[in-house]
């Protein structure tokens, strides 16, 4: 359990109507709806490949976050709905699936917005299995 101590500037944009929210504190810009759907890690690669194919609000350099950019997201305490996480973003995501896999195992590190804590799930069907927040860094 723990939070970032992180002082965010986040400014939400709609580029070519696709929405996005930029955090000039870290340099990040987040898809700031994500993924509706929870899914395994494999599909999600494959969901971040689909926005770079389409040029999701311009870009083509999405991927799925670290477990640290992760992280960075999560409030000291509620403060989008029942989620340690700034309302800016969608309440849809209630953990996320990181691109960061667990040493010497083929689980996933997932940020947990519902508890405020990081950690990976032991369940061999949901040990890489989350909605997707993709991220991108900002030149």
């Amino acid at each position: 359990y723990g939070h970032s101590t992180i002082n965010h500037d986040y400014n939400p944009k709609a580029i070519r109507g696709d929405k996005v929210v930029v955090d000039s504190a870290t340099g990040l810009m987040w898809h700031q709806s994500g993924s509706d759907d929870a899914m395994h890690w494999d599909d999600a690669k494959e969901w971040v490949e689909d926005l770079n194919s389409e040029g999701y609000a311009g870009y083509q350099d999405w991927r799925l976050p670290t477990v640290d950019e992760a992280v960075s997201l999560l409030e000291s305490s509620k403060k989008n709905g029942n989620l340690y996480t700034a309302p800016v973003f969608s309440k849809k995501q209630q953990w996320i699936l990181t691109g960061d896999k667990v040493d010497g195992s083929e689980a996933a590190w997932h940020v947990f917005f519902i508890h405020g804590s990081v950690d990976w799930l032991f369940n061999i069907y949901y040990n890489r299995y989350g909605y997707v927040r993709p991220v991108r860094s900002v030149e």
